[in-house]
């Protein structure tokens, strides 16, 4: 398991993202984990065997990104129904957070 953790918790947009992934090897956990340190928006991530715990600010990253970043270093998501369906489910309620905070910013 490879954890990162940043001390910046005042995002605006804050979401956590639990994903079952298919099963990784150690350098394929370990550059991940690195990688995700590298995006912007990334407050925590830990990489396991089987699942990706994120929590990012999604005005900065998207769970689109998330998932490219995934399969770069040959991971993917499972294939089972639950996680098809909870990935659609963040992806719906991201694009929600992302059109609220476009609404909420003032004017120049």
């Amino acid at each position: 398991m490879t954890t990162f953790d940043k001390d910046e918790s005042t995002e605006l947009a804050a979401v956590r993202r639990r994903l079952r992934l298919e099963d990784l090897n150690q350098l394929q956990i370990e550059l991940l984990a690195k990688e995700f340190q590298q995006e912007p928006g990334v407050v925590k991530v830990v990489v396991r065997k089987q699942w990706l715990e994120i929590e990012y600010d999604a005005n900065q990253l998207t769970l689109e990104r998330v998932i490219a970043v995934l399969e770069d270093f040959g991971g993917e998501l499972s294939a089972d129904w639950w996680t098809a369906l909870k990935t659609s489910w963040y992806q719906k309620r991201e694009e929600k957070l992302r059109a609220q905070s476009e609404e909420d910013k003032p004017e120049l």
